[in-house]
């Protein structure tokens, strides 16, 4: 054999035989240049990964999972998780998601796994978009930097199943709990685990607080490590879209098995770069969406400030009656820009015919800029300021002066920074009689710090007040119009700063195994314990380093949390006492009771059941009761927010007053008083996988849950147009109640102004929700001679979403809502025949009613298409890959929403045509 058309190195020569080391060479050669992306990568463009598919391999691209096979043999019918992955073992061995017993699928639940073929088709740069391709998540077809983002926490994807809401699912990390991330509303951040170590992604869309405990209402994701990886792999990512949207990853992996045991390192770095909001059409309308048939929503806060006198506003520099209005005031990115190292090793040694110890280190670096607007200015300037300006035939000795602080200042840059590490260590111990006990120890800390730069609102008015060119501020120029030195005192490094660190400290042990064998198998049981501790700590301040901080919050809080879980698995009828119409019949117990500090104690119980009357073909159904333990980001202090000149542009539901602009004073962050939210949940399926049609799996789940007690944070709108919430609010208030609330909860910035109005947004225990609908889930592979062919499908159909928003008033449906859309769904198509892999991705997000505005709009439905070509290179390189894909290929926009911004943002990007290359190496 013979090497043709190849550039051989110089150092020597090459024979007939050297083809394979000729392919070596340049593997080597590749591996080490995609070695240096990772390590270089934020001074370089880098290509982009992926491995190509095997749909035979990965039957369902949009997440459906091969079978898992029980002890006897049995196959489960369930979507489970896909047991053939490299280094897992024979499946009695594993514990599924759902379940803590080995080699025992979540009875009676839906679990719906995305393995390593479908992360390698998608290829995304971080553990976000891969949660963003889900239906069955709240935030399915969002971009994922803009899902759940919060001033004090790294913007990010917070799984939220079925859109019950972001505390109602669990986020797990091979299989147990990591410290969260951020200060208010703290979640863990997937991110941290380097996708090319994601071997596959687990979600159990059903109550799940009976083995997990708290959070678990929804259901549970959990993130399952790649294991016993022999050899190097590596992979870079480049994508595009023509705007300054970018996105780049670099990865790298490598392992090594010695029988007795084995090591797995992982190192990713990822970027991206956020497109401008002038590069965004729907944006760059700057609220004004009239040319789309919406609304002129432009805001009011503008480079020429709006006068005041007399009870009369004027829009300067006509001075004509009303206020200036205007659009986009200086480029903004739309998501923060961000870069991110993460890091994980895991360890695995077996000492003897006992005892197996494992570890897991963890690590992560993140880091986020955004350019934003400024602040407004609201000031009295006295008629001795010597800028002073009156409308023409008015008469006063002051006047009140609003205005954009842009055009004084350029726009705030804002720094977040996050940094997480975790250690898990842990011993399987044989007990005998194939009994396994399970110890698990871990330890993890987060630390955040975020900086939001603002403006030294009382230097302003003390500036206001100047009486010389030299020493006043002059609201009515810009920058140029005004002394350097008088700016320099408004804008100087004045910022509100959050400094958090959420720590988690956790033992568990466990045992499971079997406890008598009964004509339909073996009933097998676990029993565990387990103790955590979880604790926050968070300073906020307020001020200019040169001058005195305001302390917002200080806050050292903890609460330990001791549980005791079971759970039994009865094989009624199996394989060997099979009967008509009874081939299988699995019913499952499990309990949890947790006892928290200074919340008392919890339990819940779930049962379980699958049905199978013949063969291919099962019922299956859980009932159950879940809890969600108050988030302690949510349990800090209260604080209260000035917010001067805010736009309301409400009907007050009590008077039917128009409240246009007002200074409101809102008490806001935490609330020590929160008590646990409740749920019952029940769900009801069926599983076919016929065996006269090989290839073929399809599922359907009905689910059903009432939520109770919920937390939210109320909004503005809802204390003024709903009468249920009127006590959270006091309209006109008096100095005395302001000065009681101010010394109660300390304001974040100074005092400028009276307040026509106290409007509590902190979070509260309110209302009730009752959510169902159905999972569909199916996948057909076949192949044929001219290629191997796999279709897929994976759709959430919205059936019910009532809401109780305050105990006694009446539901009201949210069903076809921005709450509940009623279909979501991601179809595929796979094709492969080497070297080439094609799989082509449908996007759909169903239409919806935007309830916002008077009368309800129609917003349409948004369907993208999303194409993988890649191609294996092993006739020339062995091991390397190469794949070109496209999101949203056809640059469709979001369905015009009739807000400011044109587009709903939870359920769309704005982001159009994403092109990717990636590449890929094994050795």
């Amino acid at each position: 054999m013979r090497v043709r058309g190849a550039i051989m190195p110089a150092s020597g020569a090459y024979t007939v035989d050297g083809a394979c080391t000729a392919a070596r060479y340049y593997k080597l050669k590749l591996l080490r240049s995609i070695a240096f992306i990772a390590i270089s990568a934020t001074a370089g463009t880098a290509l982009a990964q992926s491995t190509p598919v095997s749909p035979a391999a990965d039957a369902a691209l949009p997440g459906t999972p091969a079978n898992v096979q029980s002890k006897a043999g049995e196959t489960n019918p369930l979507p489970s998780r896909d047991t053939t992955a490299e280094g897992d073992g024979p499946a009695n061995e594993i514990v599924v998601t759902g379940s803590s017993i080995r080699g025992v699928a979540p009875t009676g639940s839906n679990l719906i796994s995305i393995g390593r073929d479908t992360i390698q088709a998608t290829a995304p740069a971080n553990t976000k978009e891969l949660l963003a391709s889900i239906p069955q998540l709240g935030n399915f077809g969002a971009n994922a930097e803009q899902s759940t983002p919060s001033r004090f926490r790294t913007s990010g994807f917070q799984p939220n199943i079925h859109n019950l809401g972001t505390f109602a699912t669990l986020t797990l990390f091979n299989g147990h709990r990591f410290a969260p991330v951020g200060g208010e509303a703290v979640f863990p951040d997937p991110s941290i685990i380097p996708v090319i170590a994601v071997q596959r992604v687990e979600v159990i869309a059903d109550g799940a607080s009976s083995v997990y405990g708290s959070d678990a209402v929804a259901g549970v994701v959990n993130f399952i490590y790649r294991r016993n990886v022999e050899g190097i792999e590596a992979s870079a990512t480049y994508g595009f879209n023509g705007s300054r949207y970018q996105k780049r990853d670099a990865s790298i992996i490598g392992g090594h098995s010695w029988g007795s045991g084995s090591i797995m390192a992982a190192y990713e770095y990822s970027d991206n770069k956020s497109p401008l909001n002038t590069e965004i059409e729907t944006l760059a309308l700057g609220g004004d969406q009239r040319s789309r048939g919406g609304r002129d929503l432009r805001q009011n806060t503008c480079l020429d400030p709006n006068v005041t006198v007399g009870g009369k506003t004027y829009a300067y520099p006509t001075y004509t009656v009303g206020r200036n209005l205007c659009g986009v005031l200086n480029e903004q990115q739309v998501i923060p820009d961000g870069g991110r190292h993460a890091a994980l090793v895991t360890v695995r040694q077996t000492l003897n015919d006992t005892i197996e110890l494992w570890s897991e280190f963890n690590y992560s670096s993140y880091k986020t800029t955004r350019t934003g607007g400024r602040q407004a200015l609201n000031l009295t300037i006295p008629n001795t300021n010597p800028f002073f300006r009156l409308p023409p035939g008015v008469t006063a000795k002051s006047i009140a002066v609003t205005r954009s602080g842009l055009g004084l200042f350029p726009g705030a840059v804002s720094d977040q920074t996050s940094k997480v590490w975790g250690i898990t260590a842990g011993a399987d111990i044989k007990l005998g009689s194939d009994w396994v006990a399970n110890i698990l120890t871990h330890v993890s800390k987060t630390n955040d710090y975020n900086k939001d730069p603002e403006l030294d609102l009382l230097a302003a008015q003390r500036l206001a007040n100047g009486t010389t060119p030299a020493t006043a501020l002059n609201p009515f120029g810009q920058a140029a119009d005004n002394n350097p030195a008088v700016l320099a005192q408004i804008n100087n490094d004045y910022a509100q700063i959050n400094k958090t660190s959420q720590r988690l400290r956790e033992l568990q042990v466990k045992a499971d195994g079997p406890i008598v064998t009964i004509p339909g198998g073996e009933i097998r049981a676990s029993v565990g314990l387990d103790v955590r501790t979880e604790q926050a700590v968070q300073l906020q301040t307020a001020g200019s380093p040169n001058a005195t901080l305001l302390v917002v919050r200080d806050d050292d809080i903890s609460r330990s949390v001791s549980s005791a879980f079971t759970e039994v698995n009865i094989p009624l009828f199996g394989e060997e006492n099979a009967l008509p119409g009874l081939q299988r019949l699995v019913v499952s117990l499990s309990g949890r009771y947790d006892y928290y500090e200074k919340l008392h104690g919890v339990f819940n119980p779930k049962y379980g059941i699958v049905w199978s009357p013949i063969r291919g073909i099962s019922a299956h159904g859980s009932y159950g009761t879940s809890f969600a333990a108050p988030n302690i980001g949510l349990t800090t202090s209260t604080f209260t927010v000035p917010r001067p000149n805010s736009a309301l542009n409400l009907t007050d539901v009590t008077t039917g007053t128009f409240l246009g602009t007002l200074n409101v004073l809102n008490p806001g962050g935490g609330n020590p008083d929160l008590t646990p939210e409740e749920a019952t949940t029940w769900s009801a399926g069926v599983d076919l996988a016929p065996g006269f049609v090989p290839g073929l799996r399809m599922s359907a789940t009905y689910y059903n849950v009432e939520y109770r007690n919920t937390v939210n944070s109320i909004t503005t709108a809802q204390v003024l147009t709903i009468p249920g919430f009127v006590g959270f609010r006091t309209l006109n208030p008096t100095p005395q109640q302001i000065a009681d609330l101010l010394a109660r909860f300390p304001p974040q910035a100074p005092i400028t102004t009276g307040f026509d109005a106290i409007i509590y947004l902190n979070a509260q225990n309110i209302g009730i929700r009752k959510i169902a609908g159905l999972d569909i889930d199916a996948s057909y592979a076949f192949n044929t001679s001219f290629g191997a062919f796999t279709l897929g499908a994976n759709a959430n159909r919205q059936l019910k979403y009532e809401q109780q928003v305050v105990t006694g008033t009446p539901f009201t449906s949210r069903l076809g809502t921005s709450d509940a859309v009623k279909w979501k769904g991601r179809f595929s198509l796979g094709w492969n025949l080497e070297p080439v892999n094609v799989s082509v991705f449908v996007n759909h997000t169903g239409g919806f009613t935007n309830t916002t505005i008077t009368p309800n709009q129609s917003v349409k439905s948004f369907t993208t298409i999303d194409l993988s070509v890649s191609f294996t290179l092993d006739r020339l390189i062995q091991g390397a890959s190469i794949q070109f894909r496209g999101a949203n290929v056809f640059d469709k926009n979001p369905p015009f929403y009739n807000a400011a911004n044109g587009y709903f943002p939870n359920l769309a990007s704005p982001f159009g045509r994403q092109v990717e290359a990636t590449l890929r190496i094994k050795i």
